[in-house]
């Protein structure tokens, strides 16, 4: 009897296991979500941010920051997008986009990223080319960055060195130090978070940025420091997200 069931259920239970595989296989390292913050200036609300990340069909990452910020007569709207693929939980960016709208100069700015050819192509200008640059290993956007940061945390790589190409295609240095773990407050609620440090070297700009481990290591603060008078950060306020693990946690907006 066992036989004879396992020959009529055979196929079908193969097929299931089959399909079951090929979803573990494509199920991504980061599920889409939409996380909220409020930007904050000396104790005020001043605007508010916005992180999303969506699982595109063709198995690229699209990653994007907005930010609206009003404060007395200072309007700044910014709106950053990066696609990306991952190969071995490495990001290799596909494309970088910025749009900053607001008080002073307008600022837009689009490239596009050749990983084989190791070119990236000004799509801003009138007649695109691509151009040669030296493309070191583990190269970023401006925006990919950040996420790959995240990717270190998850997949248990403490190494937060990166190579970054600016808006005029020279390659930067970005380092950030591991300072360890500690418990925040912000309006999604208390977590315990892992902080890290960057400084730019000659500069008193320093920026220190959380991610929280029960939410997937999402960020959950950021803290920049410019000058005494000159102080911002982003605390998290909602996260909307496609992993069930997050999606049960619920915030104190």
């Amino acid at each position: 009897m066992i036989i004879k069931c396992c020959a009529k259920y055979g196929l079908g239970l193969i097929a299931s296991l089959l399909c079951l595989n090929g979803y573990a296989e494509t199920t991504p390292l980061i599920a889409d979500f939409k996380a909220k913050y409020n930007i904050i200036h000396d104790s005020d609300i001043v605007g508010k941010a916005h992180r999303t990340l969506k699982n595109l069909d063709d198995g690229s990452i699209e990653f994007s920051y907005k930010t609206d910020i009003e404060w007395f007569i200072f309007d700044d709207k910014r709106h950053e997008v990066t696609v990306n693929k991952l190969e071995n939980n490495q990001l290799i960016p596909l494309s970088y986009k910025s749009d900053r709208e607001g008080t002073g100069k307008n600022k837009y700015y689009h490239w596009q990223f050749d990983p084989e050819n190791k070119t990236v192509t000004n799509l801003k200008k009138k007649k695109p080319k691509p151009q040669s640059i030296d493309w070191p290993e583990g190269l970023q956007s401006r925006l990919s960055y950040h996420l790959q940061s995240r990717i270190n945390l998850i997949t248990g790589n403490k190494s937060f060195n990166f190579k970054v190409m600016s808006n005029s295609a020279k390659v930067k240095n970005y380092h950030y130090e591991y300072l360890g773990e500690e418990d925040i407050i912000v309006p999604f609620g208390v977590l315990n978070a892992v902080k890290l440090k960057r400084q730019k070297p000659d500069s008193k700009k320093i920026t220190y940025v959380w991610f929280a481990p029960s939410l997937n290591y999402l960020m959950v603060k950021l803290y920049q420091v410019e000058s005494d008078f000159k102080q911002i950060h982003a605390e998290l306020v909602s996260v909307e997200s496609a992993d069930k693990q997050e999606s049960t946690l619920s915030s104190n907006e």
